[in-house]
Formats: C-alpha cells, sequence, structure tokens
C-alpha cells in the first residue's frame, strides 16, 4: 500500500509539472492588420499583417505574452544590420505595439524584450509583379497546382473563375450594381483601392496600381485615377459614376503597365512577390512570400465601408475569439488552422496530429478555416451521420456548419450504456454545441422511440446558412450576416427578415406561437417561452449543482444519478435543448418532444381524428397491463380546459399527463410511467381521470414489471 501511495504521488507530481510547463508559453511578436474601420481617419493606410510587405509600407508588430507570465515593459529594435540603404527606424520601441517603413527591399530582422524573455520575427520587402491579365492566374508555377491534396481544382482555374479575379474588371465595364431602368452599372473612385493589387498612390513606387494610377499616362492631373471617370455621369449623391452596362472604353485605355495589378490578385493575399518569383531576392526563397490564416488578410478590404462590413461583424462572433481549447483531438473545432488541416488529412484526427504545430493551436476559427481562399468557396467538411448513427442529408452551404455543430458524444454511449449503471462519466451530455442534431432531429434521448427525424425546418435549401448568413443589405449595417448571430446588439436589429416568408410580419422571433400549449401552463404563449416552461419544469424534477444551479453534470455527482435512469435521462434531454441555443427555433417539433417525453406528457397527435365527436369519452389504455409506457385516448366533442390526470389506489396523486386548453377532437397521449418527481413507478393498479368541463370520468390500468 505504501508503494501504490508513493506511486501514485510521484504519477501526480509528473502531472503538475507537465501542466505548469505547457501552461508557460514564450512571448512572440505577431504581425498585424489594418482596415478602413480600424483606421477611418487614415483611409488608405491599410495593411493585411503579412511577413511580406510592399517597398514604403508599413510593417505593423505587436508583442504577444499570453501565457507567459512576463510583465513589465518591452523593449523593440532592429537585430543585426537593415538592407542596404535602408534608413528606417522603429515608430515606437517601449509600447506593445510597433511599426516601420520598408524604404528598400530585403529582409528587416526585429527583436522585442519583454521581462525574462525574448522573441525575433523577419519582415520581408519586395515590389509587385502582378499577374499576366486579369483573366490569368499569371504566377506561372502555380497553373495546375493543386491548392490541397487530393483536389483535382488547382489554383490556377479555381483562382480566375472568382468575383475576386473580375472585380475591377466588372466595376470598370458597368457590370457592379446595375440600374436596369438606364443599363448602368454603379462604380466609385474609393472601391479601386481594394479591388486592385497594393493599392497606395502616395508611395515611392513599388509598382502597386495606385501608384501606377497616379502616375500614368502623366502627373496629377493628367494621370489615370484623375481622368478615367471624366465624362461619365455621376449618381445624385454624387458617390458613384454610372457606366454603361460592359462598356470596356474604361478598361480599353488604362495604360498597360497597370493591366497585371488591376484585379484582386496573388499579392493581394500573399504580399509583394517579385522578390519571391526571383527566387527570394537574398537567397530566402520561402519567406519572400507569405500566407497566413489570420483574418486581417480579408479584412484589409472586407471591415471596410458600410457596403462592405462584413469584417467587423465577424469580429463581433464567437468564431473570431474561438481559442483556448489545446487538445489535439479537439483542435478541429476550437481552431481554424488545425481544421483545415484535419480536412486535409481526410477527416482523420490520427493522420493530421502530427502537423499540429503551436502556431496553429493559436489561431480562431477565421475566413480561411470555413472558406478555401483560392475559391473563396466554403470548404467541404460535411458529416452525413450523428455521432449516434442517425444518418441524415446534409443541407446545401451549412455543410461546413456541421462537423463543429454537433454533439462530440452518442446519446446510447452516455445515456443508454454507461450512465444508468456505472453513474456519470466526466462532462455528462451532449456537448456544448448540438446545433446541427437539433436540426436534423436526432441523438436526443428519445424514451419509446417514434420522433427521430422530426424537424421543423427541414426543407430550408442550406440549413444553417439559409438563416445565420442571411444576405446583407447595400449601405446599409443593420443586417449581421457574418456574425452567426440573429440578434445584432450593436444595432439593435432582430434577424427575422428570413423567417417573413413562413411566419409572416413579425418582429421578434417570440413572435412565432406555439401551436398548443407545451408547458401545460394554461396559456399558449410564443415558442420559445414554451420551450423554456418546459425546461424549467424538466429541471424542477432534477438533481441540481449548488454551485451552478443548474442540474448536475460531472463525475462528482455520480452518488445522486446512479440507478436512477430518469435522472440521466432528464439531464440529457435537458442541456441538449439548452445548449442548442435558440430556445425551439431550430426544430421546435424535435426540441417540445424530447422534453415532454422527459416529463411523460409528450401529445402523440395533437389533432383531431376523423369527425368531431358528439360526447366526452375516456378510452381504455393500450396496452394493458403495460410495461414502461402506455397510450391513453380520449374525445372532446367542444373546445375545453383538459385535465388527464393518474392516481395510486389510494386517491393520491402521481401524474398530471394532460392539464390544458385543447380544441374538440380525439388525441391520443402517452404516460411513459414517472411520477411528478421524476422517478418510475412500482407495479400496480392505478386510476386515470379525465377532467374536461364539467365532463370527469375515470378507468383504470395495470403496470407490471
Amino acid at each position: 500500500m505504501k508503494h501504490f501511495v508513493t506511486t501514485c504521488f510521484i504519477l501526480v507530481l509528473a502531472l503538475l509539472m507537465l501542466v505548469s510547463t505547457d501552461s508557460v508559453a514564450a512571448i512572440k511578436i505577431k504581425a498585424v492588420g489594418r482596415a478602413i474601420n480600424d483606421y477611418p481617419g487614415s483611409k488608405w493606410t491599410i495593411a493585411n499583417g503579412l511577413r511580406v510587405v510592399g517597398v514604403g509600407e508599413k510593417a505593423y508588430l505587436v508583442v504577444d505574452t499570453v501565457g507567459s507570465g512576463e510583465t513589465g515593459a518591452p523593449s523593440w529594435s532592429f537585430a543585426g544590420a537593415l538592407p542596404g540603404g535602408s534608413a528606417t527606424v522603429l515608430d515606437s520601441t517601449g509600447t506593445m505595439g510597433t511599426s516601420f517603413t520598408a524604404d528598400v527591399a530585403g529582409f528587416y530582422y526585429v527583436t522585442v524584450s519583454f521581462g525574462a524573455s525574448t522573441a525575433n520575427d523577419t519582415i520581408y520587402a519586395s515590389t509587385y509583379s502582378g499577374v499576366t491579365s486579369a483573366a490569368d492566374a499569371g504566377c506561372t508555377c502555380h497553373n495546375g497546382t493543386a491548392f490541397a491534396p487530393g483536389n483535382a481544382v488547382d489554383i490556377k482555374a479555381a483562382w480566375q473563375v472568382t468575383g475576386h479575379a473580375t472585380i475591377f474588371h466588372r466595376g470598370v465595364t458597368g457590370q457592379l450594381e446595375v440600374v436596369e431602368e438606364v443599363n448602368k452599372g454603379l462604380y466609385a473612385k474609393n472601391c479601386i483601392s481594394c479591388h486592385t493589387v497594393g493599392w497606395d498612390p502616395n508611395l515611392t513606387s513599388n509598382n502597386n496600381f495606385g501608384h501606377l494610377a497616379h502616375t500614368l499616362p502623366a502627373a496629377p492631373p493628367n494621370s489615370w485615377d484623375s481622368t478615367w471617370f471624366a465624362g461619365l455621369p455621376w449618381t445624385a449623391d454624387g458617390r458613384d459614376v454610372m457606366i454603361t452596362y460592359k462598356d470596356s472604353t474604361i478598361w480599353n485605355a488604362m495604360p498597360s503597365a497597370m493591366v497585371p495589378l488591376a484585379t484582386i490578385g496573388c499579392e493581394s493575399c500573399h504580399g509583394a512577390a517579385t522578390g519571391h518569383k526571383m527566387g527570394g531576392g537574398v537567397g530566402n526563397f520561402r519567406q519572400s512570400i507569405d500566407k497566413s490564416m489570420e483574418a486581417s488578410v480579408c479584412n484589409q478590404c472586407h471591415n471596410g465601408s458600410a457596403r462592405h462590413s462584413i469584417g467587423a461583424y465577424y469580429n463581433m462572433s464567437a468564431h473570431a475569439r474561438r481559442v483556448g481549447e489545446q487538445r489535439v483531438n479537439c483542435a478541429p473545432c476550437h481552431q481554424g488552422a488545425t481544421f483545415v488541416k484535419w480536412i486535409e488529412a481526410g477527416k482523420d484526427t490520427t493522420g493530421f496530429s502530427a502537423t499540429v504545430t503551436a502556431a496553429d493551436l493559436a489561431t480562431p476559427i477565421t475566413c480561411a478555416a470555413c472558406h478555401e481562399p483560392h475559391t473563396a468557396e466554403l470548404r467541404e467538411a460535411s458529416v452525413d451521420s450523428l455521432r449516434n448513427g442517425f444518418h441524415f442529408t446534409p443541407a446545401g452551404k451549412s455543410q461546413v456548419c456541421s462537423y463543429c455543430h454537433s454533439s462530440r458524444y452518442s446519446v446510447k454511449v452516455r445515456v443508454t450504456t454507461k450512465a444508468p449503471y456505472y453513474g456519470f462519466v466526466n462532462r455528462y451530455g451532449p456537448h456544448e454545441n448540438p446545433q446541427y442534431d437539433m436540426l436534423v432531429g436526432g441523438n436526443g434521448y428519445e424514451y419509446d422511440g417514434g420522433i427521430s427525424g422530426l424537424s421543423t425546418h427541414a426543407k430550408l435549401e442550406d440549413g444553417c446558412v439559409t438563416c445565420h448568413m442571411q444576405g446583407r443589405v447595400r449601405s446599409n449595417n443593420t443586417l449581421s450576416n457574418h456574425s452567426m448571430s440573429m440578434t445584432d446588439t450593436t444595432y439593435g436589429f432582430k434577424g427575422v427578415t428570413v423567417c417573413k416568408e413562413c411566419h409572416g410580419e413579425i418582429e421578434e422571433f417570440n413572435e412565432v406561437k406555439a401551436a398548443y400549449d407545451y408547458d401545460a401552463d394554461g396559456q399558449v404563449e410564443g415558442t420559445q417561452v414554451e420551450v423554456q416552461g418546459l425546461l424549467d419544469r424538466l429541471k424542477a424534477q432534477l438533481p441540481i449543482d449548488a454551485s451552478t444551479g443548474e442540474p448536475v453534470t460531472m463525475t462528482k455527482d455520480s452518488l445522486l444519478v446512479k440507478d436512477h435512469p430518469e435522472y440521466v435521462q432528464g439531464i440529457w434531454n435537458y442541456y441538449f435543448v439548452k445548449n442548442d441555443g435558440s430556445m425551439g427555433v431550430h426544430n421546435a417539433t424535435y426540441a417540445v418532444a424530447l422534453l415532454q417525453k422527459a416529463l411523460g406528457s409528450y401529445p402523440l397527435d395533437v389533432k383531431p381524428t376523423g369527425d368531431i365527436p358528439k360526447e366526452f369519452a375516456l378510452n381504455q389504455n393500450y396496452p394493458n397491463p403495460f410495461n414502461p409506457s402506455t397510450t391513453i385516448s380520449f374525445a372532446l366533442p367542444q373546445n375545453e380546459q383538459v385535465k388527464l390526470e393518474v392516481y395510486d389506489i389510494l386517491g393520491n396523486l402521481v401524474k398530471t399527463v394532460v392539464n390544458q386548453q385543447m380544441s374538440a377532437g380525439t388525441y391520443t397521449v402517452v404516460w411513459n410511467g414517472f411520477d411528478q418527481n421524476g422517478a418510475r413507478v412500482a407495479s400496480g393498479v392505478y386510476l386515470y381521470r379525465l377532467q374536461a368541463g364539467s365532463f370527469s370520468t375515470v378507468k383504470k390500468m395495470l403496470m407490471l414489471k
């Protein structure tokens, strides 16, 4: 026994040392981007957050001390010699962030000290070269190169058909925001900065589109950027030029040197690439081009004006903050870079784990996690079955949502197999994000079955995307889109626009009324209120953790639930509905069914069957005797407040099965053999009484175990 205790102590000490070591992270330097919305006073000073910049552009850096334990103030400096001819200096040396202008081509080595730690990084400056034409991938080495393992679509073919590749050409040929009445498209001078490569007209030439536009064919006021719109009509508000649809006059008059830069090309997302094409400039081929999963690569343009506020809304989203889980088997859903590696490894967590780096584990769910950058399309990452084996057809564009927004656990394992006999497994429940399970109607605890596949929104072609990615309104910042939220708290917007097609002119989600009184409190309310009522009723029957005020979920609570399957079943359904987060909006039919089954009052048929009955009736239950549940049917010739109750042979109330206002018709309900406290009743004779208005009658039934 002594040796056993000693061994345990050593193991615990080793684990504590491991945790302590892993919890201390080194400081690091991060390149950061700047978007128009971030710095509205310096409109053209934007950056994509890459470590490769154009000559004359600024590089923006911050020191990241998270997890390092270091305190104090940083000290920035250049490490080693600057590129020949450079006279740049750091804009600050004692603040958390600094910047500098990369004034000549070459490598800039930066170091920062913070407390006892030091970090180093490298910035490379080059000039822009553009692509051969706006319709060609241009970067010759990558023509025909697959952009993901096993993917036959190459970079050239993927990129050249995207809106990125053609948007400038479409803009100056009148094909954007077409006003059909006058057959003209709208385009603004401000648009060009994000629709071309490297825009900055005020730099010493690095061959970017803006500088060429500002100096060709001659210096202002005769340069292209001051003349291309000459003679064209303006909109009434003076914001946009009106260009005849598919008129190529402006495009054809553009100086030929600008054509390779007249697109959102490779260098827009990978940095100025002349040095890369020439073999790295000073012998470092790979460092002279960059790629990044950071959202700043997209947000340099997509966090722009009111028309282009996707980035601003993304920054509000949980996706933008979703970093923290460091376990590799959890990483595909918690970090963007590991999600991509998981996809590229064929969704095999063992195949990709060896490639995961510390940097991967610090990447939020960024734009490039969901969108393949070269195609701009959503990634292919769908699943077609839930963890309990329930199969479904993935819904259109929401397939990329389905993997991470479905439960990690199977109800068959957590409830049916383990919990009733061994108590809880740790963190019992369906995980935090069972939204896809809820949407398709599976992996809840269904008691006697019959409800798998029930779905309120089964006909939504694109599932999650249909509602959570509603189209934006031009010049209007009040539709959240990439925040993924259906309620925009910043602007007070309720995302019910897409709901109105089926639910009418509603302004709030809870204006969608329940089909009947789901929670049996005597009044028919909004669906979300009714679902909350059911959750409250179920919670009242379950053991509660005093520290959280919620039903117990952890291993330490095993003795409270051991040998009580009614508890573990109810807890699963409680958290399944609660963690879904929509309070019935995703799938009211399935959510209500799960909660009512847990409460023992699920109405199988809440509708008239055939003609309206001529008199009240309470029929004999079936089966009888029964175990574990039985069906009771009754008839109502008129609308009444209905109460169906079960009593023991001594006249004590066992269960209120129905207590609600009901329309005339014939109904069937199921009693699952649980009492008011959620405990399964003993064998014996029970009485069930129907009371509807002034009508009242009683029958007997027999439970046999």
